[in-house]
């Protein structure tokens, strides 16, 4: 799988970071928040094909503007397994982004990223078997809604022991 993804940049990620330590009095701390949002997750054949695609679509946006909005619990995600989210408004230049890919590549794309059941977040925690309701409102109780500028997208391949970036494309300011 090949995921195109929008990079936080370092204080975003940093805010969310921050949240994410109020789960850690209850559980040993997970990896680094790696902050973004998936755009996509392309399952089909040509990965080469898609990449370029995606690529000359980027060459077409400066750096934009996401409105991190809320923090919540989203229920079944790939394993059915419940999951602390950020959710950013689904609004502007990130939906243009993921509809212009939707549209090309919709059914080369996970269930989770096509057209209409993508829906942008940035993962916080994921503990399966455990309640994170009580650990999100706790995490919600700190959130202030905040703005971020995406800078920088990426490819990253999922492997079984986590990702591989494979490159990258910086958005002009």
């Amino acid at each position: 799988m090949l995921c195109v993804i929008a990079k936080l940049d370092e204080l975003a990620t940093g805010t969310l970071a921050a949240i994410q330590k109020i789960a850690f009095s209850d559980f040993a701390p997970s990896n680094p928040l790696h902050g973004h949002i998936t755009l996509a997750s392309y399952i089909g054949d040509n990965e080469t094909e898609f990449m370029q695609f995606c690529k000359h679509l980027f060459e077409g946006f400066s750096s934009f503007t996401v409105e991190y909005k809320k923090i919540e619990v989203l229920e079944g995600t790939s394993d059915s397994a419940p999951i602390i989210i950020a959710a950013p408004e689904r609004a502007g230049i990130l939906e243009e982004v993921h509809k212009r890919i939707a549209a090309a590549y919709g059914s080369s794309l996970n269930k989770w990223t096509q057209m209409d059941s993508w829906y942008p977040h940035t993962t916080l925690l994921y503990r399966p078997g455990v309640d994170l309701h009580p650990i999100c409102c706790k995490m919600a109780a700190s959130f202030v809604p905040f703005s971020t500028h995406i800078r920088k997208i990426e490819f990253s391949r999922v492997l079984e022991s986590g990702y591989d970036i494979i490159d990258q494309v910086e958005l002009p300011a």
